[in-house]
This record gives structure tokens, sequence and C-alpha cells, in this order.
């Protein structure tokens, strides 16, 4: 595979907090501004593209849209337990307790919510939609930190 397409844009971004259950300092509630970047490698299709780049960047939104301002609660976490009512959802951690509105909440099928398992989140995604292709995913808490995943 010699092309690719990269997408790296300071508008692939979304806005998220979560928590780390078991870290020392990141199991506080925090937030970050979390940068995305892709690169997606293949043969040349027929209009002499790997991808579409604005199709590509819509895709990219609509997979980052719904955990943009939310708070990331993972749903296969160890430990953690979730209670949803009618307009709330109570997460339980061994150590601590959380109730937060139910329309402020995205829930991802993840053990946590950690840079690495988002960038396979979001992998896995367009890899549904771009099948074949070979790509690489990073998410980034800050400009100079940066976790990926590629198949």
């Amino acid at each position: 595979m010699g092309f690719k397409v990269i997408v790296n844009e300071s508008k692939v971004k979304f806005s998220a907090s979560h928590f780390l259950k078991e870290h020392f300092k990141c199991s506080r509630l925090h937030g970050h501004n979390y940068y995305v970047s892709v690169e997606i490698s293949d043969k040349l299709d027929d209009n002499y593209f790997v991808v579409d780049f604005m199709e590509l960047n819509d895709k990219l939104k609509e997979i980052i849209e719904p955990m943009d301002h939310y708070v990331l609660i993972p749903t296969e976490a160890k430990d953690i337990k979730l209670i949803k009512t009618q307009d709330s959802v109570e997460v339980s951690t061994p150590t601590k307790k959380y109730v937060f509105p139910l329309e402020d909440v995205c829930f991802l099928p993840l053990p946590a919510t950690t840079s690495e398992l988002l960038a396979k989140y979001i992998h896995d995604k367009l890899k549904e939609l771009y099948k074949g292709k070979k790509i690489v995913v990073k998410v980034g808490e800050s400009k100079s930190s940066m976790a990926s995943y590629e198949e």
C-alpha cells in the first residue's frame, strides 16, 4: 500500500470529561480537549483517491460528535456499577459515587475511557466504513500526548 490519506486538523476534536477508576490522579473527574488524527492507507480507487477527504471528515465528525461535551462512561468496566433512572445515572466505583443527568452522559462499550481505548473505538467505527483499508487512529489529550491504534 503506497498511498496514505492523513486527517489531522484542529477541527477534528471533542471535549469530554471522564475518570479512570484506579489511577492516583486521573481517578478524579476531569476533562480534556481530545484531538483526533486518522491515517488511511490503500491503493487508489477509480477516482484516484484512497478515500475522499470530505467524506472522511464527515464520517469522523459523526463518530466523535456523540462524545463531545459529555461525561464518558465505560459500560464494560470491572468494578463500576451503573444504575440508570429515567433522568439520571448513578456511577459507583469501589471508592466513589457520581450521579449525572442522563442527558449529559455518553455510554461507551469500553472497559475504560483511556485515550488508547478511545483510539480503538474510533478505529473500529471507521473500519466498518472503510473495509480492507489500513487505518491508524491517534487520540491526544494534549498536542504533545497521543495514543495510537492500528491493526
